[in-house]
C-alpha cells in the first residue's frame, strides 16, 4: 500500500499509475498490492493494458536509445515547482537519465528541502533523497543550535544524520528539519565522526556550477551468510527493542548531474558497528575501499532506484524549482534548482 503521510497536498503522478492528492494531514490513495495501477510505479510498461506497445518501424532507432540507457528514479514532484518545458535531448549517447518515482513508497514525508521514506517498524527512514547545489550549499543560517537531550546518545553510538545538517545551511528551516528523529539514525561515533563524515564532505565537493548533485541516504539490516551479507526481513529482532532498531550498514547513492548529464552512480556501503573500526584499520581505509553499484545496494535493501526501460514516449523536461525561507537573521532568501528529468509530454 502507499500511503502519503507528508501532512501537504501533492500530486502523486507516474508513482503508483495515476495523479491523485492527498487530504491535508491525512493518507493518500492505497492501492491493493498486486493492482494494474501499481505497474506503472517504476515507469514500467502496462503490457496488461491491451494496448499496442511495439514500436513502429521507424521507432526502431530510438527504441534501441532506450533499451542502451539506465534510469534513477527521483521523487522531484514531491517539491513546489513551477511547470516544466520540453527540452531536445543532447547529441551523443546517453548512458544514464533522471525520472520520476521514488525507491519505495512507504509512508513518503516531505521536509523543507528533501524527501523520505519512513518505517513505523524500525523507527527510522528507509531512504532519504536531497538535492545539493551552490545555493543549497549558501551559508545562511545559524548553526550549532541546541535541540536538547539526545535520545540516540549512548557510549558507543551517536544521533546519525541521513540528510546531513551541512547540505541545508541555505535557510533556518531546512537546517531545523535534519535535526528531526525521523532523519536520525542510531550510528556508531567512530563511523560518524570519522569515515562517514569523509563520505558527506566528498558528496559537497563534487558540487560545481552548472551542478546538482542528487543523495540518497539510508540505513541497510544485513546478517552473514557463508562468505556474503544478506538482507535482514524483520530488522527489529536485530536488537529486540522498543527503541530505533541499530542499522548493521549504511548507504549512499549518490548521482551527479552536470550540464543536464547524468554520470554513473556513485555508491558506499560502510558497516555501522564497533568491530569494524579502531584506530588502526581507521587509518588504513579510503572512500574508495566502500564502493559497491547500485544493484548491489538494491539487493541489500530491497529499494528500487534504477529502471531499465521507461514508459514509451517520455521525453526530456527541465523542472524549474523554488524553495523559499528565511535565513538565520529573520530575512527572506530561496533556492532555485533547474533540473532535467525524462517525463511524459
Amino acid at each position: 500500500y502507499f500511503k502519503q503521510l507528508s501532512g501537504r497536498k501533492h500530486p502523486i503522478s507516474n508513482y503508483c499509475g495515476q495523479t491523485n492528492i492527498g487530504s491535508q494531514g491525512g493518507t493518500g490513495t492505497q492501492f491493493p498490492a498486486g493492482s494494474q495501477d501499481t505497474a506503472n510505479y517504476f515507469g514500467a510498461v502496462n503490457h496488461q493494458s491491451g494496448a499496442d506497445v511495439s514500436a513502429a518501424p521507424s521507432d526502431e532507432k530510438n527504441m534501441e536509445i532506450v533499451d542502451e540507457c539506465n534510469y534513477i528514479c527521483i521523487p522531484l514532484s514531491m517539491f513546489d515547482e513551477s511547470p516544466s518545458s520540453p527540452v531536445e535531448v543532447q547529441n551523443g549517447k546517453i548512458n544514464y537519465n533522471l525520472i520520476e518515482g521514488f525507491p519505495s513508497c512507504a509512508d513518503i514525508r516531505k521536509r523543507k528541502s528533501y524527501v523520505m521514506s519512513y518505517n513505523t517498524e524500525t523507527k527510522n527512514a528507509e531512504w532519504v533523497y536531497e538535492i545539493l547545489n551552490k545555493s543549497t550549499l549558501d551559508k545562511k543560517c545559524k548553526e550549532n543550535i541546541s535541540f536538547g537531550k539526545n535520545e540516540l546518545e549512548s557510549k558507543d553510538y551517536q544521533q546519525g544524520h541521513l540528510a546531513a545538517a551541512a547540505n541545508h545551511t541555505w535557510c533556518q528551516e531546512a537546517y531545523h528539519d535534519t535535526f528531526l528523529m525521523s532523519n536520525m539514525i542510531p550510528q556508531f561515533s567512530a563511523l560518524n565522526q570519522g569515515m562517514w563524515k569523509t563520505l558527506e564532505n566528498h558528496c559537497r565537493e563534487l558540487v560545481e556550477p552548472d551542478c546538482n548533485v542528487h543523495v540518497y541516504t539510508g540505513p541497510l539490516y544485513l546478517k552473514r551468510r557463508n562468505y556474503d551479507y544478506v538482507r535482514v526481513l524483520d530488522p527489529k529482532k536485530l536488537n529486540n527493542s522498543e527503541e530505533k532498531a541499530k542499522p548493521t550498514h549504511l548507504f549512499k547513492v549518490i548521482i551527479v548531474e552536470k550540464n543536464g548529464r547524468v554520470e554513473e552512480p556513485e555508491c558506499y556501503v560502510m558497516p555501522n558497528k564497533k568491530s569494524e573500526y579502531n584506530k588502526t584499520t581507521e587509518e588504513e581505509k579510503e572512500l574508495d575501499d566502500f564502493i559497491k553499484n547500485i544493484e548491489d545496494i538494491q539487493k541489500l535493501s530491497g529499494l528500487k532506484f534504477k529502471i531499465d526501460k521507461p514508459q514509451h514516449n517520455m521525453i526530456d523536461h527541465i523542472e524549474k524549482i523554488t524553495w523559499k525561507g528565511e535565513d538565520g537573521k529573520g530575512e527572506s532568501c530561496e533556492v532555485k534548482i533547474e533540473v532535467k528529468i525524462l517525463k511524459n509530454p
